[in-house]
């Protein structure tokens, strides 16, 4: 992580944008999405770049950060990133909703579902 925010730019394509709001059904810019990208992409950082994050760039009492996270982000984590980034872009054009795309990442990755079977008390 930086000590300092760069200048705004993109990190995500236009593409991984556009294929999001369409799977999401909201319009690009809405809060919802910033929360997918949480997700399916920031959760991907270390615990190192996730603690550092937060002390350079704290979440406010209003729930948001003051500099947007990929403003903070070293150019290493980025690159680190950045075929992660591609990977999901990829399962998102096969997707139609965010669950489906859930499930994608799920298999690709090989992260246990819940069963939702264990709770019940069959006999």
């Amino acid at each position: 992580m930086l000590d300092t925010p760069r200048p705004w730019t993109r990190l995500f394509e236009a593409e991984f944008e556009e294929n999001l709001a369409r799977i999401s059904k909201l319009h690009k810019k809405h809060i919802q999405n910033g929360k997918y990208y949480w997700e399916f992409v920031y959760n991907w950082m270390t615990p190192e770049e996730k603690a550092k994050l937060d002390i350079v760039n704290p979440i406010l009492p209003n729930g948001r950060r003051k500099y947007k996270i990929h403003q903070m982000l070293s150019k290493e984590t980025k690159e680190r990133l950045s075929p992660h980034v591609i990977s999901v872009l990829v399962l998102m054009k096969s997707a139609n909703s965010v669950a489906e795309l859930r499930r994608l990442v799920q298999r690709q990755y090989r992260i246990d579902q819940p069963n939702l079977f264990d709770g019940w008390n069959v006999e």
